[in-house]
Formats: C-alpha cells, sequence, structure tokens
C-alpha cells in the first residue's frame, strides 16, 4: 500500500512539472508574440536603434536592436550570405537580459504549373506559390534549447499571414546548432555596445560563422 501511494505521489509530481513546462512555454510564447505585435504597429514605448556592417561582398547585414524602458527586448539580423541576393531574417528574443527564443524564417517561393487543352491547343500558366517555414530554438533558464516547427504553403495571391500565425508548432530536431547560435548571440550583443555604423565603409562583425 505503501508502495502504491508513493507510485501515485511520484506520477503527480511528474504531470506536475509537465503542465507547469508547458505553461510556462506558452507563457512565453504569449510575451514573444506580444512583444512582435507591438513592434509591428509601431509602439512609441518601443524604442529601436541599428548597426550595419560588410564583410565581404558576399557576408553583410544589418542588425535592429529594440528596447522597452530602457531594456534590451529583441535582436533582428538581416542579412546576405553567399553570392546569391538571397537574404535571411533571423529573431532574438530576451528576457531578463538572456536570449530565450531564437527564431529562423525561411521563405521558399515556387511555380504550380497548370495545362489547359482546348480543341485549338495547348496552353500552360502558372501559379506562384508561397512555401513558409518557422523554426523556433527555445532556451531555457540554463542555455539548454529546444526546438519546434511550423509550416505553411499556399498560393501568393491568397497567402494569410494572421492565419499562419494561429498554426501550432509541433516538436522538432534542432536544425542549427546550439553552441553556434550561442555564439552568434553574444557577437551580436557585442555589435550593440562596439560596432560603430559608417555607411561608406561599414565594419565587421563576423569573420568565421
Amino acid at each position: 500500500m505503501k508502495l502504491y501511494h508513493f507510485l501515485f505521489v511520484l506520477a503527480l509530481l511528474v504531470l506536475n512539472i509537465s503542465y507547469c513546462q508547458d505553461d510556462s512555454t506558452d507563457a512565453l510564447y504569449g510575451s514573444y508574440d506580444l512583444f512582435l505585435e507591438s513592434v509591428n504597429k509601431k509602439d512609441t514605448l518601443i524604442s529601436t536603434t541599428y548597426k550595419t556592417y560588410k564583410c565581404s561582398e558576399n557576408l553583410e547585414g544589418t542588425i535592429y536592436f529594440y528596447y522597452k524602458n530602457d531594456t534590451i527586448k529583441l535582436i533582428t539580423h538581416s542579412y546576405k550570405q553567399g553570392r546569391y541576393d538571397n537574404w535571411h531574417i533571423e529573431r532574438y528574443y530576451l528576457k531578463n537580459n538572456t536570449l530565450r527564443i531564437k527564431t529562423t524564417s525561411t521563405e521558399i517561393i515556387h511555380y504550380n504549373t497548370q495545362s489547359v487543352q482546348s480543341s485549338q491547343r495547348q496552353s500552360f500558366s502558372a501559379q506562384k506559390v508561397l512555401e513558409l517555414v518557422e523554426h523556433r530554438m527555445v532556451f531555457d533558464e540554463n542555455s539548454v534549447a529546444t526546438c519546434k516547427t511550423r509550416s505553411h504553403g499556399e498560393k501568393l495571391s491568397e497567402w494569410d499571414q494572421a492565419y499562419f500565425n494561429t498554426l501550432p508548432f509541433e516538436e522538432a530536431d534542432c536544425v542549427e546548432d546550439q553552441d553556434d547560435i550561442l555564439y552568434k548571440y553574444r557577437l551580436l550583443r557585442k555589435a550593440e555596445k562596439k560596432l560603430i555604423s559608417d555607411r561608406k565603409n561599414p565594419g565587421c562583425i563576423f569573420h568565421l560563422w
């Protein structure tokens, strides 16, 4: 009987810990999404500064720093890496001056080709389709990461960002190395204080990724 009671209490403890972790993650997501919404609405309580850098013809970017009550809350990093003009966007969300969420959004454009056959000729039409993939790397208070993802594809003419934002996340393998992300994050924080933006001759912060 004592063993049964012990196992019952242990099961409740495990469930309670799991519930608290999920609730904490949901609260973290909620605060992050709410802050992004405030940024998009140009909330006057949020101040912004930015730095630009250029390491080579194939590596350049802009770093935006967002503050509320003089406390940094979000870093948005837009950069081009490689020979092609493909720009990438990643966001770093901070809570109590600690990195808690890192997101990467990837937009993939492709075409659906349709064939239309008439009695006289055959014609083709192409629909532009957008596939958006969002990865979120969530760090706990000990800087240990877990990852989630969501994706959706739709004709570009019918794309609904509000609908995409309601889609749930699913557990996923991390596509980026945790140590690499933390290293990059430290460089971005270093750029916040030390990088001098000069439009004619911007400095470089990333030498090796």
